[in-house]
Formats: C-alpha cells, structure tokens, sequence
C-alpha cells in the first residue's frame, strides 16, 4: 500500500480500535466535517482497505471509534471512476485530510497516484465547500445543494 511506504499510513489491528480513532464507515448516518480536526489529529482515521463489493455494515460493528462517513464525491481512480461514493482507501483518506484542514498531506497523497490528480479535478470544488461546513447541518445543506435531497450516500 503506496500510503504505508510514504510513510502517511500504517497498517493496524482491531485492537488499535481501542484507540476510538475516526473511523470511515460508508453506513454511518453522521457525516465527517471539519468540526473532527482534533479528533483527527489526536487519535488517527481507521479506513478499511478492502472492495466495495466485500463492505458490509458487519464489518464496522466490532470497531470503537467515531463512525463518519464522507459527504459524496466522485472517484478518480480508473476502477470506479466517476461512481458517486465509491472511493478507493487514499481517495477516502485524501478527502478526509483536506476536509479536516491537512491540506499538506492531501497535496502529498495526490502525488502517489497520476489518476489523483483526476480526484482532484472532480471534487475540487465540492471539498472546499464541505471544509467550510461550520456545522453537520451546514454539511448537509451543502450536499443537497450540489446532490439534491437523495444524495448517493
């Protein structure tokens, strides 16, 4: 994983768990904002490195933590590209590091893969707007506007 050797990430247990980092859960009613700056920067992000097709809300129960999911975006990666939602693990991590205001590590995640760049190009606008959300219902108001009232996650 390009994100372990760049030294950003690092493989862990469940028992990191006990830890109550951040923890990105595609099924979690709550939204991650930048209000989560500090819990961030205190106790990490847990992102499961697994395929979408594998994700179950199982998977997420036995793990303590804040559960957030992220607001929608598009993905850039070549797998998924441009299926609302379904990023790949540093596609999830890049948005959280902008969203919660480590804009330097998300300039250094976009440079381990080319297709980052497209990441990007395609959420640019929408993670500036979510890193303004001052507020969850901030955040949500910011959805509907660009995702009307079913957003696609």
């Amino acid at each position: 994983m390009k994100m372990v050797k760049a030294g950003i990430a690092r493989h862990v247990t469940i028992a990191f768990t006990r830890h109550r980092p951040v923890v990105l859960n595609p099924f979690s009613p709550d939204y991650l904002g930048p209000w989560l700056r500090s819990l961030v920067e205190q106790k990490g992000v847990l992102v499961l490195d697994a395929s979408w097709k594998q994700l179950a809300p199982e998977k997420f129960r036995k793990l303590h933590g804040t559960h957030v999911k992220l607001p929608p975006l598009l993905p850039g990666n070549p797998v998924n590209y441009g299926k609302p939602c379904m990023l790949s693990s540093i596609e999830a991590v890049a948005a959280t590091a902008y969203i919660t205001g480590f804009t330097d590590t998300y300039k250094k995640l976009l440079g381990l893969f080319k297709w980052m760049e497209t990441f990007n190009d395609l959420n640019s606008e929408l993670l500036e707007s979510y890193a303004k959300a001052g507020s969850m219902e901030e955040l949500i108001n910011t959805v509907r506007e660009y995702w009307g009232d079913n957003p696609p996650c």
